[in-house]
């Protein structure tokens, strides 16, 4: 270890600190690039990281990130490294809550050995500062090699062993336990919600083909896929959706649509409308207010083969405006399969965001429809500037909203935000209805909780349920990084649908017969996925 490193040992015990050695989990990390590609190979059995890099000519660097909740309290990093002789210097960075990049001055290191290396640094040197609100740094911890090639190369190098020294002031900066913010909603406190463990269940792989992904819906058609829709696909000449496994490695199917509607897919969500099952994609996103043309594009979920994954669908289209006349940016939509009704989220900057509702129905055709006003989630005393360990941030409280679902049988609410400024104020908010409310009396009368399993996902904007007890997420993150899926199961609970009380509306009525849940509709029984029962 080094001296600096003991030295603040040492400093800690006197002053009666406690000091705490953090493993950090590899499978948590995030390649990264400045111009070539990096893949990752996590060996669990060893807690061993393989970085297989590609880079062009010239200086390049390539390795991994590891978000952090916070980098305050940290006081060296210790970790273990092998080459292969291809680079020149393993590099490594902080980077603080306000977006500050810390490193150790001798913080380099000959890579030119095959041998495992041991390495011991103190983040004692701010390097340079971006604000956070600028560029969306968040608390992280970088590994990178750098190599110098006069042709393009290739290498790997491999890291175990990845602990943080922290004084303790600032908690567990990896555990979100340690580090998770209170989230102050409609000027109160809100709850924790405990009920759900959190685990990776695979990474979105390049021979998916979906990059950067805004919006997830699990199938009802064929159970055990995710449907999956990007902001980024080939722009408005082929857009496409597809399904995965949730490891993310099995391509199920891949959608193109015969008619191309309106661009800046957002999000999308899965329902049963008439004992069929459909798919909605939200066409509304609107960064700078300046489109003004927003609509829900709609189809019959088709089957998922993958040994026939090419599927092609007719689409349609329902266009709304906001019944205020104004112009909204949006990348959250959720669909209740009870009240067979559309509620979109706004995504706002410094205010609350809002809900908005739309029945839905196949006889609108082209005709502008005008959404319904829910309410607003929280106040907007909750947002501004708020004081975390020391540092003021910008924006705290629940707003910049990417990502809703409501579970199958109507039962339970999801809506996650994504603070691209400061990632701490990240959070998945959980509703439960109760009764014959509907969603809007859920909404507006009944305080959520916050997940507490729940950790920040670099541009973090999908969320699915697939049942009562399970729900997945993942990120916008470039499809080089290939992209983690998280699954989040409730505690104690088999997967599968939860128990339901019998809820109604006008239309149709959930039932619970034999464990399992049904629609009563006036035609007769129907399971969610759109089955009459016998």
């Amino acid at each position: 270890m080094k001296t600096t490193t003991l030295l603040a040992t040492a400093l800690m015990a006197a002053l009666n600190l406690q000091a705490a050695v953090v493993e950090l989990d590899l499978s948590k990390a995030q390649a990264t690039s400045s111009a070539g590609s990096a893949t990752l190979a996590y060996d669990a059995a060893n807690s061993e990281l393989t970085v297989n890099w590609t880079v062009n000519t010239g200086w390049e660097v390539s390795g991994i990130n590891i978000p952090l909740r916070s980098m305050t309290g940290i006081t060296g990093l210790l970790f273990d490294y092998q080459g292969d002789g291809s680079a020149v210097a393993l590099l490594h960075y902080f980077v603080d809550e306000q977006g500050t990049y810390w490193w150790d001055e001798n913080g380099a290191f000959d890579h030119a050995s095959t041998e495992w290396q041991s390495a011991s640094l103190t983040p004692s040197k701010a390097l340079w500062s971006t604000p956070a609100y600028e560029f969306g740094a968040s608390p992280m911890l970088g590994l990178r090699f750098v190599a110098n090639p006069a042709e393009p190369a290739s290498g790997t190098f491999k890291l175990r062993n990845v602990k943080l020294v922290t004084s303790g002031e600032g908690g567990d900066p990896v555990n979100p336990e340690g580090q998770s913010l209170p989230l102050t909603y409609n000027g109160e406190v809100l709850p924790i919600n405990t009920d759900f463990t959190r685990t990776m269940s695979g990474q979105i792989g390049k021979n998916i083909g979906i990059p950067e992904v805004s919006g997830i819906a699990c199938s009802r058609v064929t159970p055990g896929y995710i449907w999956m829709q990007s902001d980024e696909t080939d722009k408005n000449t082929n857009p496409f959706i597809v399904a995965t496994d949730e490891t993310g490695s099995v391509l199920g199917a891949k959608v193109t649509f015969d008619n191309v509607y309106r661009w800046d897919w957002e999000d999308m969500c899965g329902g049963v409308y008439d004992h069929k099952n459909y798919l909605f994609i939200g066409g509304f996103g609107d960064n700078n207010h300046t489109d003004g043309e927003y609509c829900i594009i709609y189809f019959e979920e088709p089957a998922i083969d993958p040994a026939n994954p090419d599927v092609s669908v007719q689409a349609k289209r329902i266009k709304f405006a906001y019944p205020d006349g104004q112009k909204h940016n949006c990348e959250s939509m959720m669909y209740d399969n009870i009240e067979q009704k559309l509620y979109i989220v706004t995504k706002v900057y410094d205010d609350v965001n809002q809900v908005y509702s739309l029945p839905f129905s196949l006889d609108y055709g082209d005709t502008q429809q005008t959404l319904t006003y829910v309410c607003d989630l929280g106040v907007k005393s909750d947002i501004g500037e708020g004081e975390f360990q020391g540092a003021t941030h910008r924006y705290k409280g629940f707003h910049l909203a990417t990502a809703a679902d409501i579970s199958p049988d109507g039962k339970y609410i999801l809506i996650k935000n994504h603070n691209n400024y400061v990632a701490i104020y990240s959070w998945i908010l959980y509703w439960e209805r109760v009764g014959n409310e509907s969603i809007s009396e859920t909404l507006k009368n009944r305080r959520p909780q916050v997940i507490d399993c729940y950790e920040y996902e670099w541009q973090g904007e999908a969320i699915a349920w697939r049942d009562n007890n399970t729900f997945y997420t993942t990120s916008d993150s470039d499809i080089d990084s290939e992209p983690p899926i998280y699954k989040y199961v409730r505690e104690g609970k088999e997967e599968g649908f939860a128990s339901a009380r019998p809820e109604k509306n006008s239309r149709n009525t959930l039932v619970l017969i034999n464990g399992v849940t049904y629609i009563r509709t006036p035609r007769g029984l129907y399971s969610l996925d759109g089955r009459k029962a016998e």
